[in-house]
């Protein structure tokens, strides 16, 4: 039995590990590194936008700036020191979580499945995320008030930290009330010192720059239209093969929350509303371990519930590129290289970035670089304009104008249009084009790079002579193979300069 429970904690801490080894694929960990740079370059807190063109100088609550600062060192060490602070900061929300099963008296083997069942938890969100600090803050002040360790101090100093890393510490204020309740409610006794924390935590939450305007960080989101539209708002949902060793791990944690209810109503009832919170936004699985893990660990077998997690651990993950720290799935990083490669002709151009691209976009044109938009809340408005935008070429040309718009890093959409094309005899021939043959008509604007994800335009008014005709594709276009093979065999277009841009895009 000995040896089979060292093979099976091996096993639970692999899958665990599996995790933690996970590459960085956030984008806004960019833009939290572009506001760290600007944090330790001026050596002061961010009061108004300094990153874009569109919202310079607009009013902005910088509730990360704590984090900011701490990360921006890992900078120096490229995309491997961004993966050792993701790690890190993923230690960092487990550490309390399995301090609650040591405070348990949990055995190995227990403290084991529980760390199996805490990254299948946290997988959603296991990456460079200021939801992490949160998420070990509320573990630890869980983990407190499990042990009946409350005192003013405590808060005080704790909730001064959280709300100058992150606005996860108002789920740690709501905690307070909750658990007094429950626990007057189920056991008729109010815990001691929890009202002294309570007062402690709300008095160090006002140690921040912005003080209670902090607060208005929770009204933005609250009545923010379109956030339903930001994915990591999004609801949880089995189409997200990442989620599925969430969906595991939910449904068996409510089913012993509910069992435990009566002899850990804290911790069942926490896990209860973390559960329902998370099936809400699934932004909320991070916290969801802190409370569930201590009483599912304890609670089902560990072979059964292993071999689950294994599978769909296996399923989820099937899309991983390992070996790389940062995954360039939501960075068109390519894209922007070719742009500062050629600083000098987009420096003083308003250029618009699709809104996850604005992130390492700034970060990589420096200090003095200003964006279209990025993943801060400031611009969760563009979203809705930038959909608007590609509905039709009226809109896109309406977009352009109002804001002004000189060039465009935009995605390469597989979208085709159909058209017609009318030869000098008169005859016709149906011809399916890119979108942006007609949304961004070539007499005005130039392509000048493009690869699978990303293509950049100039406006030519914008862009001196000699640069477009060296950059610019006039023929070699994407998705607009048909109409050049149409005009190849039809002598309009010299093969020499078809050649020409196939030799410089190395093909």
């Amino acid at each position: 039995m000995y040896k089979e429970g060292r093979a099976l904690g091996a096993w639970a801490y692999a899958l665990a590990l599996i995790v933690l080894c996970l590459p960085v694929l956030s984008p806004d960990a960019w833009w939290h590194l572009s506001a760290g740079r600007w944090i330790w370059t001026h050596a002061s807190v961010p009061m108004a936008d300094p990153f874009s063109f569109t919202h310079a100088g607009a009013p902005w609550i910088d509730f990360e700036w704590g984090f900011q600062a701490v990360l921006y060192p890992f900078s120096y060490f490229g995309d491997g020191g961004l993966w050792t602070a993701k790690a890190l900061l993923l230690l960092s929300s487990f550490l309390p979580v399995d301090g609650l099963l040591r405070d348990r008296k949990a055995s190995s083997l227990e403290r084991a499945l529980g760390a199996a069942i805490w990254a299948a938890a946290v997988l959603p969100k296991a990456d460079l995320r200021a939801d992490l600090i949160s998420a070990g803050f509320f573990a630890w002040q869980l983990r407190r008030l499990a042990a009946g360790r409350a005192s003013f101090l405590g808060g005080f100093l704790a909730f001064a930290l959280w709300a100058n890393m992150h606005a996860g510490f108002a789920l740690g204020l709501a905690l307070y009330p909750a658990w007094a309740a429950v626990q007057r409610l189920s056991r008729g006794e109010s815990p001691r010192g929890l009202g002294a924390e309570a007062c402690g935590a709300a008095l160090g939450v006002l140690l921040n720059p912005y003080g209670i305007s902090l607060y208005a960080v929770f009204v933005a989101h609250a009545l923010d239209p379109v956030r339903a539209g930001v994915a990591e708002w999004g609801r949880f949902s089995l189409r997200y093969p990442f989620q599925w060793p969430l969906a595991a791990a939910l449904a068996a944690g409510a089913w012993v929350a509910w069992r435990e209810r009566r002899r850990e109503p804290g911790l069942a009832y926490a896990a209860l509303a973390l559960t329902a919170a998370t099936l809400y936004s699934a932004r909320f699985n991070v916290y969801w371990p802190a409370a569930a893990v201590p009483l599912l660990a304890c609670a089902i077998p560990a072979e059964a519930a292993l071999a689950v997690l294994s599978v769909l651990f296996a399923a989820s993950l099937r899309v991983v590129e390992w070996g790389k720290p940062y995954q360039d799935v939501f960075v068109a990083r390519r894209a922007v290289e070719f742009i500062v490669s050629e600083r000098a002709v987009f420096a003083p151009l308003r250029l618009f970035n699709t809104y996850e691209w604005g992130g390492y976009l700034g970060w990589r044109l420096g200090p003095e670089g200003r964006v279209y938009g990025d993943g801060r809340y400031l611009f969760h408005g563009q979203l809705a304009e930038t959909q608007e935008a590609l509905s039709g070429a009226a809109p896109m040309a309406a977009f352009i104008e109002r804001n002004g718009l000189d060039a465009l890093l935009i995605r390469n959409y597989p979208t085709r249009l159909p058209g017609v094309r009318v030869y000098e005899d008169g005859t016709k021939r149906e011809l399916a084009r890119p979108w942006y043959v007609s949304y961004l008509p070539r007499e005005q604007w130039a392509l000048v790079w493009w690869d699978a994800s990303a293509l950049i335009f100039v406006r030519r008014s914008k862009a001196p002579a000699a640069w477009l005709a060296a950059h610019e594709y006039r023929w070699l276009r994407p998705g607009d193979g048909e109409a050049l093979a149409d005009a190849l065999a039809r002598g309009e277009v010299p093969k020499t300069v078809v050649e020409s841009e196939r030799s410089r895009r190395g093909l």
